[in-house]
């Protein structure tokens, strides 16, 4: 499958008409890599956003005081990750991993702002991928703390030592 075909049968970019998917497929670099290989490490600077075309990615992130980890998820076909980093200029928020042979289409920082700032339409349908996105990481995040909640676990959640 080529990256306009994955781009026009993902739900992601159901709402891109075919031009905005020309458009962005020609600035994106579509790789293959190994299972274990590291996109990038929590408190890294962003520079690139990916887009999981096929394997799984997992996201985790360290607990306070470095004590193991508080948060894990896994990315899969249609997903994307590194978007907030683009955004906002900070460092990322989680480490993702490869952990399975994935293949990502990637588009660096640079090509965003070109693409943002350049087509209105396509900016617009960002926006809503980072909406969607977080709307998904909110909810993760509101069943492990639903979770702890009813198990009495909320000290482990927030990296208290007991």
């Amino acid at each position: 499958m080529d990256i306009y075909e994955f781009l026009e049968t993902s739900p992601t970019f159901a709402d891109f008409t075919r031009t905005e998917i020309e458009v962005l497929g020609k600035a994106l670099t579509v790789e293959i890599f190994p299972a274990g290989h590291v996109f990038y490490e929590e408190g890294a600077r962003g520079n690139t956003m990916h887009i999981v075309i096929a394997g799984e990615v997992d996201v985790s992130r360290k607990r306070a005081q470095g004590r193991g980890y508080r948060y894990r998820n896994s990315l899969h076909s249609g997903d994307v990750f590194g978007l907030q980093s683009l955004i906002d200029n900070r460092g990322r928020y989680t480490t993702c991993q490869a952990a399975t042979e994935v293949t990502v289409a990637s588009l660096p920082k640079t090509a965003f702002n070109l693409l943002y700032h350049s087509h209105i339409a396509i900016a617009e349908h960002f926006q809503y991928v980072v909406a969607r996105q977080l709307t998904r990481e909110l909810r993760a995040l509101d069943r492990q703390l639903m979770n702890a909640l009813s198990s009495g676990d909320v000290n482990d959640l927030f990296g208290i030592p007991t």
